[in-house]
């Protein structure tokens, strides 16, 4: 993203969703949208501004410490928002040659995420990153910040040293409320808060409008082989694929983000080109540890990760928090052959060892359901054709940026 986006069409809608009539400038809470007889809608001047501001944000390299990160330099406009087309963990740090050991997920369909919980089953739900541990669209901006592997700012503070430094920091200012009073602390949580509007009010978050969607709407029918894969996805003792990415529209009409918003440990096979993996000893634990901290002994949970959206899934390669599959065929053809075929999946310098990213203390963790199960040698329970069904339905999901977002419930 180079350019400043479009702010008219469903921008206010999404607005009115996310944030709520009176932080969108209706019911007494600011000026009103201007609303011209066409079914354009424009935000009001405040949120207009804001929107312009949060952007130049998000792109902005010298809110590094090399000056050569910005947030969307890991989350591109291409790849729906995540990890750079072909790039596994990205490089960054002081001198861009730190590399972190989880990929960069989308951002997109965050504005039903909830914060993380527990729910009446004992289930992690919600929060954000990989881990659930930021709450909040701000807090989750706040880790890259600091984080010596991204943009790698000691601490707070200099990131406001850098911020103050902006040609733009005056309009911010006036667009977030900041004044001559403000402190360190009050800036910076003004411009997470300002990272935070960016994705709630820049319509491409929330597009809704894949070929998916407009199958949802009446308005084109899915091919055969579209329509069997959605088959597969939905079938409980074929692809399974539903009781993690809810396909359905829920009763109230609103469109599925294909997520429940749980944890899974997959059994991932270990990812060579993480350097950190160099380290034996050094396992990427999900929910307890290392990056969340707050879960550490709860070793049940050991090994599990984020439900993503598979929503713009077929272009956001390459797959699972580890980046360690390719292609979405492969990611596919993991779910299938896991357990039928593991030495295709855990074999590494000749060495065989099942779920190899993973201490063998925690390996119970491991999801069994279908598409898993089976022994070595047995049938798959998704043949090559289902395969490929599942892949091209897959790609229906894929938004187009170059049309406008469609309302958050099905029209029909």
């Amino acid at each position: 993203m180079t350019e400043t986006k479009r702010v008219t069409g469903c921008v206010f809608i999404v607005c009115i969703l996310v944030l709520g009539l009176q932080a969108c400038g209706v019911e007494g809470g600011g000026t009103p949208p201007i609303m011209p007889a066409s079914n354009t809608i424009l935000l009001n001047a405040t949120q207009t501004a804001q929107l312009e501001v949060a952007q130049l944000l998000f792109e902005e390299k010298a809110l590094s410490a090399s000056g050569q990160l910005a947030c969307s330099t890991c989350h591109t406009d291409e790849t729906a928002h995540s990890t750079p087309d072909g790039v596994g963990s990205p490089l960054g740090g002081v001198a861009m040659s730190n590399q972190g050991f989880r990929s960069s997920p989308s951002l997109l369909y965050k504005a039903k995420n909830p914060a993380f919980s527990f729910n009446n089953n004992g289930d992690p739900v919600g929060g954000f990153n990989w881990d659930g541990r930021a709450n909040t669209l701000a807090s989750q901006a706040d880790g890259p910040l600091l984080a010596s592997t991204e943009m790698a700012n000691p601490n707070s503070n200099a990131v406001v040293s850098k911020l103050k430094a902006l040609s733009y920091f005056n309009r911010f200012s006036e667009s977030f409320g900041v004044t001559s009073t403000s402190t360190d602390q009050q800036i910076y949580d003004a411009m997470l808060t300002a990272l935070q509007t960016y994705q709630q009010l820049d319509p491409d978050y929330s597009l809704f409008n894949s070929k998916y969607d407009r199958f949802l709407d009446g308005e084109v029918t899915l091919s055969a082989q579209e329509l069997r894969g959605l088959s597969i996805f939905n079938d409980n003792n074929k692809g399974n694929c539903a009781s993690c990415h809810t396909s359905r529209v829920a009763p109230n009409g609103d469109r599925p983000v294909f997520t429940n918003f749980r944890y899974a440990a997959l059994g991932l096979p270990r990812n060579p080109n993480i350097i950190a993996n160099a380290d034996v000893s050094f396992f990427d634990l999900g929910l307890c540890g290392p990056k969340r901290t707050d879960l550490s002994t709860r070793f049940d949970l050991c090994g599990s990760f984020k439900v993503p959206t598979l929503r713009n899934i077929a272009i956001t390669a390459p797959y699972f928090h580890n980046s360690s599959v390719d292609t979405l065929s492969n990611a596919i053809e993991f779910y299938a052959t896991r357990d039928t075929n593991p030495q295709r999946w855990y074999t590494a310098g000749g060495l065989f060892d099942k779920f190899n990213d993973l201490p063998p203390a925690y390996r119970n963790n491991v999801q069994r359901g279908r598409p898993f199960g089976g022994n070595p040698g047995d049938t798959p329970i998704l043949s090559a054709q289902n395969v490929s069904d599942l892949v091209a339905f897959l790609q229906t999901l894929t938004d187009d940026r170059t049309a406008p977002a469609r309302s958050t419930k099905v029209n029909n």
